[in-house]
């Protein structure tokens, strides 16, 4: 069960994707169970932990993104070397061609088209689906500003409401109108915020109208149509969660109830009770989803029982219970976001099956071969993993477990490649020092001088080059470093090598394309429309 867990916590750890899931998911049961436990608290209080809570999703993938990890090592037994090996190979731009009449020259073929991944097919899912209902947000939102632009101003009711926005604490009194689209009160805005009402609501009594101003006046004090707002563009990235579904629907809920408090501290219960239950009756169908609407067939029963309950708790939530709900949610982020597993391997090795005959003290040679080489294997690809994501950490406690610094593995490179194409500067230099040759290529994937190149990190360069990085070599099928950083339009790059002596007219035959064709700094500036490059290489004393 523990190691379950454990290789669980592993390829959460592996993809960004479910460890923000995960990390959302414990977030939310969190906010939820708080929720639950605080029934009988003030509605106030219990929607301000459901505010923290999406909170906490809204910041959780910026923390993730921003932070560096922390890692939390997980033994792994070797026989599941598996788990910790699997990470998706990215695919190659070319595949090596497996015969050349000159050796010395890269050849390229175009790669074979493959299916995506599922994770690439998950995650182009959730974007559609996040895209399609924030777009809906905002129709809607288009919607209720037509209706607030439209509607007929009441100005019979501006005294009133500047009374009642006085007594609820509301410094800008907003503005009311009447527009025939709406059954029930609603709300909208932030800074000039605005009440809409229905037509009919000119032939309500007194005591009806002033506490439906009072309702909505609650909702402008405390911010409700901006919290709803955020919180429903939450809902929508993460749209089939449905955990933040059922939060949703929880503030939604307890933002009513605690508007209903407000109200019935100056108003009769059972009559308030009476009045959202009539509201209720004759609410439609077509009501903007982004306003906050002072009654609903949905939650009514629940706001009824509450108002009616002689014993329940109302008012406001208080300074210090909002700096507290903010406080710990700004911690719960910080001590679960950055969080991430990395495997950490036994030197001790399973004793082996001995086999019918053997002599005692002696092992399979097959065993033994394949306990050996299972081992250092899944410590490499660790070891590249930890390499690319610039953990020096775990590249320090895999080195120290027997990985091999110099490991080639195909598709990817060695672990000295893979941090210079992410540009881990730290991560390189800890490779170097730690025995890396900065000049061993991959045929595929460069070496690390060409890569860092490539994507343009000059800070990867410089070092590279002081460590001994041979500043022309070509590898088959990925040219030389100025080659690379001149197709790509690295200017910066490109000056850093030439002045560090890179052959300016250095050449390398490529057979991508019917006849194939040799490439210089040059030629794949110019190819790429990178003019900038080709003024210098021009200057440098590149040729044609």
């Amino acid at each position: 069960m523990i190691s379950t867990v454990a290789e669980g916590a592993l390829i959460l750890s592996r993809w960004v994707d479910l460890s923000v899931l995960a990390k959302a998911t414990v977030m939310l049961l969190m906010g939820l169970t708080a929720a639950q436990l605080a029934g009988r608290a003030r509605a106030s209080r219990r929607h301000l932990l459901l505010t923290a809570t999406f909170a906490t999703l809204l910041a959780l993938p910026l923390v993730i993104l921003t932070l560096a990890p922390l890692t939390i090592e997980v033994p792994v037994s070797q026989d599941r070397d598996s788990v910790v090996a699997s990470r998706p190979v990215p695919l190659s731009d070319a595949v090596v061609s497996p015969a050349s009449s000159n050796p010395g020259r890269p050849i390229l073929e175009s790669s074979h088209w493959s299916a995506p991944s599922w994770q690439t097919i998950l995650r182009s899912v959730w974007i559609t689906g996040a895209v399609l209902l924030l777009t809906l947000l905002a129709v809607d939102l288009r919607r209720l500003r037509s209706i607030r632009r439209n509607g007929l101003p009441w100005l019979e009711l501006r005294e009133l409401t500047k009374s009642l926005a006085t007594e609820c604490g509301v410094r800008r009194s907003p503005e009311v109108t009447l527009h025939e689209s709406i059954s029930v009160p609603v709300t909208c805005g932030v800074w000039h915020s605005a009440i809409v009402l229905p037509p009919e609501a000119r032939e309500w009594s007194e005591d009806d109208l002033r506490r439906a101003l009072i309702h909505e006046l609650q909702h402008v004090r405390r911010g409700d149509w901006a919290v709803q707002l955020a919180a429903r563009a939450i809902c929508a990235c993460y749209w089939f969660h449905p955990l933040v579904w059922m939060a949703w629907r929880r503030l939604c809920v307890e933002a009513e109830r605690a508007c209903d408090d407000g109200v019935v501290e100056t108003a009769e219960r059972t009559d308030y009770a009476e009045q959202l239950v009539s509201l209720a009756r004759r609410l439609s169908q077509t009501r903007v989803q982004s306003a906050l609407g002072m009654a609903n067939r949905s939650d009514l029963s629940t706001r009824v029982s509450a108002l009616l309950d002689g014993g329940q708790r109302r008012g406001r939530a208080g300074l210090l219970a909002t700096v507290s709900a903010m406080s710990i949610a700004t911690l719960v982020v910080f001590a679960i976001a950055p969080v991430r597993t990395v495997a950490q391997f036994s030197h001790l090795a399973a004793p082996a099956v001995q086999e019918p005959g053997q002599q005692a003290g002696q092992e399979s040679s097959s065993n033994t071969r394949g306990r050996r080489e299972r081992h250092p294997a899944a410590l490499d690809q660790a070891l590249y993993e930890a390499a690319e994501n610039g953990d020096l950490t775990a590249i320090d406690g895999l080195l120290n477990s027997g990985a091999k610094v110099n490991c080639q593995l195909d598709g990817d490179g060695t672990p000295l490649i893979g941090a210079a194409r992410k540009g881990r500067l730290a991560a390189v230099r800890m490779l170097l020092d730690r025995g890396a040759d900065p000049n061993l290529p991959v045929p595929g994937d460069g070496n690390p001088i060409i890569m860092a190149a490539r994507e343009g990190h000059a800070d990867v360069v410089e070092l590279l080059l002081e460590r001994g990085a041979s500043v022309d070599q070509i590898v088959p099928r990925d040219e030389n470093a100025l080659i690379q950083a001149s197709g790509e339009g690295h200017l910066q790059v490109v000056k850093l090598l030439v002045t560090r002596g890179a052959n300016v007219n250095a050449r390398a035959f490529s057979s991508d394309g019917p006849d194939g064709e040799w490439r210089s700094p040059l030629s794949m500036a110019r190819k790429g429309g990178h003019e900038a490059v080709v003024a210098f290489l021009l200057q440098a004393g590149a040729r044609d």
